[in-house]
Protein backbone atom coordinates (compact mmCIF):
# COMPACT_ATOMS: atom_id res chain seq x y z
CA UNK A 1 0.00 0.00 0.00
CA UNK A 2 2.54 2.36 0.60
CA UNK A 3 4.46 1.54 -2.55
CA UNK A 4 1.31 2.44 -4.19
CA UNK A 5 0.84 5.69 -2.32
CA UNK A 6 4.55 6.30 -3.37
CA UNK A 7 3.80 6.35 -6.99
CA UNK A 8 0.85 8.56 -6.78
CA UNK A 9 1.76 11.22 -4.80
CA UNK A 10 5.40 11.22 -7.09
CA UNK A 11 3.67 10.29 -10.03
CA UNK A 12 5.94 12.87 -11.71
CA UNK A 13 9.13 11.48 -10.74
CA UNK A 14 7.63 8.00 -12.32
CA UNK A 15 6.09 8.81 -15.09
CA UNK A 16 8.80 7.67 -17.72
CA UNK A 17 8.42 4.17 -15.64
CA UNK A 18 4.54 3.99 -15.75
CA UNK A 19 4.81 4.94 -19.63
CA UNK A 20 6.31 1.43 -19.90
CA UNK A 21 4.25 -0.06 -17.60
CA UNK A 22 0.70 1.15 -18.52
CA UNK A 23 1.24 2.07 -22.56
CA UNK A 24 -1.86 4.43 -23.25
CA UNK A 25 -3.35 4.40 -19.72
CA UNK A 26 -0.90 6.41 -18.77
CA UNK A 27 -2.64 9.14 -19.90
CA UNK A 28 -5.74 8.36 -17.67
CA UNK A 29 -3.19 8.92 -14.72
CA UNK A 30 -1.83 11.93 -15.77
CA UNK A 31 -5.61 13.31 -15.94
CA UNK A 32 -6.99 12.30 -13.08
CA UNK A 33 -4.02 13.67 -10.89
CA UNK A 34 -4.00 16.74 -12.91
CA UNK A 35 -7.76 16.95 -11.78
CA UNK A 36 -7.62 15.66 -7.72
CA UNK A 37 -4.90 18.05 -7.27
CA UNK A 38 -7.06 20.58 -8.30
CA UNK A 39 -10.55 19.61 -7.66
CA UNK A 40 -10.59 17.99 -4.50
CA UNK A 41 -9.15 20.57 -2.16
CA UNK A 42 -7.71 18.29 0.09
CA UNK A 43 -4.74 16.54 -2.06
CA UNK A 44 -2.95 19.44 -2.61
CA UNK A 45 0.18 16.91 -2.13
CA UNK A 46 -0.10 15.78 -5.83
CA UNK A 47 2.06 17.09 -8.35
CA UNK A 48 0.79 19.75 -10.45
CA UNK A 49 3.36 21.93 -11.93
CA UNK A 50 6.15 18.94 -12.01
CA UNK A 51 3.64 16.48 -13.49
CA UNK A 52 2.80 19.25 -16.54
CA UNK A 53 6.79 20.08 -16.78
CA UNK A 54 7.51 16.01 -16.93
CA UNK A 55 5.13 15.29 -19.27
CA UNK A 56 5.92 17.75 -21.49
CA UNK A 57 9.35 16.59 -21.34
CA UNK A 58 8.66 13.56 -22.32
CA UNK A 59 6.64 14.53 -24.61
CA UNK A 60 9.53 16.20 -26.44
CA UNK A 61 11.54 12.85 -26.65
CA UNK A 62 8.27 11.57 -28.53
CA UNK A 63 7.53 9.03 -25.69
CA UNK A 64 4.12 11.07 -24.96
CA UNK A 65 2.63 12.98 -28.03
CA UNK A 66 1.83 16.83 -27.33
CA UNK A 67 -1.49 16.81 -29.18
CA UNK A 68 -3.24 14.15 -26.97
CA UNK A 69 -1.49 15.63 -24.01
CA UNK A 70 -2.62 19.30 -24.22
CA UNK A 71 -6.38 19.41 -24.79
CA UNK A 72 -6.38 16.36 -22.18
CA UNK A 73 -4.91 18.81 -19.54
CA UNK A 74 -6.66 21.81 -20.36
CA UNK A 75 -9.72 19.70 -19.84
CA UNK A 76 -8.50 18.30 -16.87
CA UNK A 77 -7.73 21.74 -14.78
CA UNK A 78 -10.61 23.33 -15.96
CA UNK A 79 -12.61 20.56 -15.19
CA UNK A 80 -11.08 20.74 -11.39
CA UNK A 81 -11.34 24.33 -11.26
CA UNK A 82 -15.02 23.50 -11.62
CA UNK A 83 -15.30 20.79 -9.21
CA UNK A 84 -13.21 22.88 -6.57
CA UNK A 85 -15.81 25.78 -6.87
CA UNK A 86 -18.82 23.46 -6.79
CA UNK A 87 -17.57 22.16 -3.48
CA UNK A 88 -17.46 25.11 -2.40
CA UNK A 89 -21.07 26.55 -3.52
CA UNK A 90 -22.84 22.73 -2.12
CA UNK A 91 -20.42 22.32 1.21
CA UNK A 92 -18.28 25.51 1.58
CA UNK A 93 -20.23 26.69 4.20
CA UNK A 94 -20.54 23.44 6.16
CA UNK A 95 -16.77 22.74 6.13
CA UNK A 96 -16.04 26.63 6.76
CA UNK A 97 -18.51 26.11 10.00
CA UNK A 98 -15.88 24.22 11.97
CA UNK A 99 -12.09 24.54 12.24
CA UNK A 100 -10.57 21.79 9.91
CA UNK A 101 -6.91 20.36 9.45
CA UNK A 102 -7.20 21.00 5.60
CA UNK A 103 -9.02 24.34 6.12
CA UNK A 104 -6.83 26.73 7.92
CA UNK A 105 -8.73 29.60 9.40
CA UNK A 106 -5.73 32.05 8.41
CA UNK A 107 -5.37 31.06 5.16
CA UNK A 108 -9.08 30.78 4.33
CA UNK A 109 -8.90 34.59 6.19
CA UNK A 110 -6.35 35.59 3.37
CA UNK A 111 -7.71 34.11 0.22
CA UNK A 112 -11.37 35.81 1.19
CA UNK A 113 -9.68 39.39 1.60
CA UNK A 114 -7.76 38.86 -1.66
CA UNK A 115 -11.05 37.61 -3.39
CA UNK A 116 -12.78 40.02 -1.86
CA UNK A 117 -10.24 42.92 -3.10
CA UNK A 118 -9.81 41.07 -7.06
CA UNK A 119 -13.41 39.95 -7.47
CA UNK A 120 -13.12 37.03 -10.26
CA UNK A 121 -9.45 37.90 -11.84
CA UNK A 122 -8.26 36.09 -8.74
CA UNK A 123 -9.50 32.78 -10.66
CA UNK A 124 -7.11 33.38 -13.08
CA UNK A 125 -4.29 34.36 -10.83
CA UNK A 126 -4.40 32.12 -8.41
CA UNK A 127 -3.50 28.98 -10.30
CA UNK A 128 0.35 30.41 -9.77
CA UNK A 129 0.00 30.90 -6.19
CA UNK A 130 0.45 28.52 -3.31
CA UNK A 131 -2.91 28.74 -1.18
CA UNK A 132 -4.61 30.80 -3.16
CA UNK A 133 -4.70 28.20 -5.19
CA UNK A 134 -6.65 25.41 -3.78
CA UNK A 135 -8.70 27.72 -1.77
CA UNK A 136 -9.67 30.67 -4.47
CA UNK A 137 -12.28 28.50 -6.70
CA UNK A 138 -13.18 27.20 -2.83
CA UNK A 139 -14.12 30.87 -1.69
CA UNK A 140 -16.03 31.66 -5.00
CA UNK A 141 -18.19 29.04 -4.50
CA UNK A 142 -18.98 29.71 -0.68
CA UNK A 143 -19.31 33.18 -1.71
CA UNK A 144 -22.23 32.16 -4.77
CA UNK A 145 -19.88 33.52 -7.89
CA UNK A 146 -21.86 33.06 -10.70
CA UNK A 147 -20.82 29.78 -12.90
CA UNK A 148 -20.67 31.68 -16.30
CA UNK A 149 -18.31 34.29 -15.20
CA UNK A 150 -16.25 31.64 -13.05
CA UNK A 151 -16.19 29.53 -16.25
CA UNK A 152 -14.76 32.18 -18.26
CA UNK A 153 -11.55 32.95 -15.69
CA UNK A 154 -11.23 29.16 -15.04
CA UNK A 155 -10.35 28.54 -18.54
CA UNK A 156 -8.11 31.52 -18.81
CA UNK A 157 -6.57 30.26 -16.10
CA UNK A 158 -6.57 26.34 -17.28
CA UNK A 159 -4.52 27.74 -20.37
CA UNK A 160 -2.20 29.33 -19.13
CA UNK A 161 -1.13 27.20 -16.47
CA UNK A 162 -1.05 24.28 -18.93
CA UNK A 163 0.37 26.56 -21.40
CA UNK A 164 3.17 27.48 -19.84
CA UNK A 165 4.46 24.45 -17.45
CA UNK A 166 3.10 21.77 -20.77
CA UNK A 167 4.79 24.26 -23.28
CA UNK A 168 8.46 24.64 -21.00
CA UNK A 169 8.44 21.22 -20.46
CA UNK A 170 8.32 20.15 -24.07
CA UNK A 171 10.44 23.22 -24.90
CA UNK A 172 13.29 22.33 -22.40
CA UNK A 173 13.01 18.78 -23.35
CA UNK A 174 14.23 19.27 -27.49
CA UNK A 175 17.40 20.55 -26.04
CA UNK A 176 20.51 17.88 -26.23
CA UNK A 177 21.91 17.99 -22.96
CA UNK A 178 18.02 17.01 -21.89
CA UNK A 179 17.90 13.76 -23.87
CA UNK A 180 21.80 12.73 -22.00
CA UNK A 181 20.60 13.98 -18.83
CA UNK A 182 16.95 12.87 -18.84
CA UNK A 183 16.64 11.67 -15.11
CA UNK A 184 18.76 14.66 -13.45
CA UNK A 185 16.41 17.24 -15.53
CA UNK A 186 13.18 14.81 -14.00
CA UNK A 187 14.38 15.46 -10.82
CA UNK A 188 14.98 19.24 -11.30
CA UNK A 189 11.85 19.56 -12.29
CA UNK A 190 10.17 18.09 -9.36
CA UNK A 191 12.00 20.18 -7.23
CA UNK A 192 12.22 24.12 -8.82
CA UNK A 193 8.07 24.42 -8.53
CA UNK A 194 8.48 24.07 -5.08
CA UNK A 195 10.72 26.97 -4.52
CA UNK A 196 8.10 29.69 -4.81
CA UNK A 197 6.21 27.81 -1.60
CA UNK A 198 9.04 26.96 -0.02
CA UNK A 199 9.73 31.21 0.03
CA UNK A 200 6.52 31.91 0.87
CA UNK A 201 6.51 29.32 4.42
CA UNK A 202 9.82 30.38 4.55
CA UNK A 203 8.56 34.39 4.93
CA UNK A 204 5.29 33.78 6.70
CA UNK A 205 7.02 31.77 9.28
CA UNK A 206 9.77 34.57 9.73
CA UNK A 207 6.77 37.29 9.91
CA UNK A 208 5.06 34.57 12.87
CA UNK A 209 7.99 35.45 14.81
CA UNK A 210 8.70 38.55 14.49
CA UNK A 211 4.69 39.11 15.69
CA UNK A 212 5.30 36.93 18.33
CA UNK A 213 8.26 39.09 19.82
Amino acid sequence: MDHVLDYIVNVDVYLGDLVEVLGLWVYAVIFVVIFAEIGLVVLTILPGESLLLASGTLASLEILHIAVLAPLLFVAAFAGILSNFLIGRFAGRWLLSKPRRFLDPANVTRVRQFYDRHGALTIAVSRFLPVLRTLAPFMAGVTRMEIRRLSLFAAIAAVAWVGIFLGSGYGLGTADWVRRYLAVVLVGIVIVPGIPSAGVYLVQRWRRRRDAR
